[in-house]
Parts: C-alpha cells; sequence; structure tokens
C-alpha cells in the first residue's frame, strides 16, 4: 500500500494574521490613538517574523506569489522597527524624504502584486491596491505634504487589514470546515494554460 501525503497547513493563514495585526496597530499610532511602543514590538514580530516565516513556508510550498508577497512586506516590517529604533537611539535615523522613499517602493510592489492577485479572485488585488493607496499617501506627507494625506493613507490601510482579516475568516473556516462560507469575489481575468508541447514519433526516445 502507497503512504498517504499527509495535508500540509496553509501558510497563508499566517501570513495574513500577520499583517492585519501588524497594520491595525500601526495605523492607530498613525491616527494618534497609542504610541509608537506597540507598533516597534507588533511590528517585528507579527508583521516581520510571522510575514517571512509564512513567505518561506509559501516557498517550500512552491507558492511564487505568496513568496514574494509575504516575505516582501515581513522584511518591510523588519525595517521599520529599525527605523523607529534608530531614532530613538540617534543611530542611522531615517526620517522624512529617507523614509518616504522607502514607503513608495512599497507602494509600487503592491500594485504590480495587485496585477497578478487580479487573476485569483477580487478581494485580494482589492486588499493590495488599498495597500498601494494608503503607502502612496503616506509618502506624500513623508515627503513633507500635508498631514491629511497621511491620515487618508492610514484610513486605505485600515480597510486593507479588514479586506485581509476577511481573507483570513475565509481562509480559516475553509480549511477547518471543508466549507467556505464568505464569497471572495471572480477573478478579473483568467491566465489561459500554456499548451502543450506536441511531440513527434521517435522523440520519446532523442530519434526518429
Amino acid at each position: 500500500m502507497s503512504a498517504r501525503t499527509p495535508r500540509l497547513a496553509d501558510p497563508g493563514l499566517i501570513g495574513l494574521l500577520g499583517f492585519v495585526i501588524a497594520t491595525l496597530t500601526a495605523q492607530l499610532e498613525h491616527l494618534g490613538l497609542q504610541n509608537e511602543s506597540p507598533v516597534f514590538w507588533v511590528g517585528a514580530v507579527f508583521g516581520g517574523v510571522v510575514q517571512v516565516t509564512a513567505g518561506m513556508l509559501s516557498y517550500f510550498a512552491g507558492d511564487d506569489f505568496h513568496f514574494i508577497v509575504y516575505s516582501a512586506f515581513g522584511w518591510y516590517w523588519i525595517c521599520m522597527p529599525g527605523f523607529l529604533l534608530g531614532g530613538e537611539l540617534g543611530i542611522f535615523a531615517v526620517e522624512g524624504p529617507a523614509r518616504g522613499v522607502f514607503t513608495l517602493m512599497f507602494a509600487i510592489l503592491a500594485l504590480l502584486f495587485a496585477v497578478s492577485a487580479a487573476s485569483r479572485n477580487t478581494v485580494l488585488p482589492v486588499t493590495l491596491l488599498a495597500v498601494s493607496l494608503g503607502l502612496g499617501l503616506q509618502t506624500v506627507t513623508a515627503f513633507g505634504g500635508p498631514s491629511a494625506f497621511g491620515a487618508a493613507g492610514s484610513a486605505a490601510l485600515l480597510l486593507a487589514s479588514a479586506l485581509a482579516a476577511y481573507m483570513l475568516v475565509e481562509k480559516f473556516f475553509g480549511r477547518t470546515l471543508g466549507r467556505s462560507f464568505l464569497p471572495l469575489g471572480r477573478a478579473w481575468y483568467r491566465v489561459p494554460a500554456a499548451p502543450a508541447p506536441v511531440s513527434e514519433p521517435g522523440d520519446d526516445f532523442g530519434h526518429r
């Protein structure tokens, strides 16, 4: 009898959890509802370590999309607490336009990720577009723009956090109960399958 392959857990469960908790915590600080202390620890652990772990587990599962998305934003969240620590200690402090450039890069990355995500469902690309918009608006404030842009960016990122939480609930119940209760919407486009190569007589043996 052949051995039964064990069912592996979905890394997206912890990846989405880390994103939701870290993003929510950071935006509450941006809106002045708490100080930076929780952002440092929650961002480093849930945003950084948890998402990087999800990315590496996606790598071993052969999931290129989630490997790069979770890894990219996981390392983003490892850098952000470093920025806070540097500002407190006065060592390699990253402020103003320098932080704006860093945020802008990830706004662009989220936009690029959304293009691929649109081939999966509706909620995932909308989430990434909200991330891109939120980081883009916060970039304006980092470059010296009105603080209202930063507040609007926080609102967009809170929306992204809520959508990610929605996907987390859908994935969790789908995996644990075997049935999906929440719709994710249809994909915006479908990638056509690559045609199978046509073999000619004799090709299997390298000669005719």
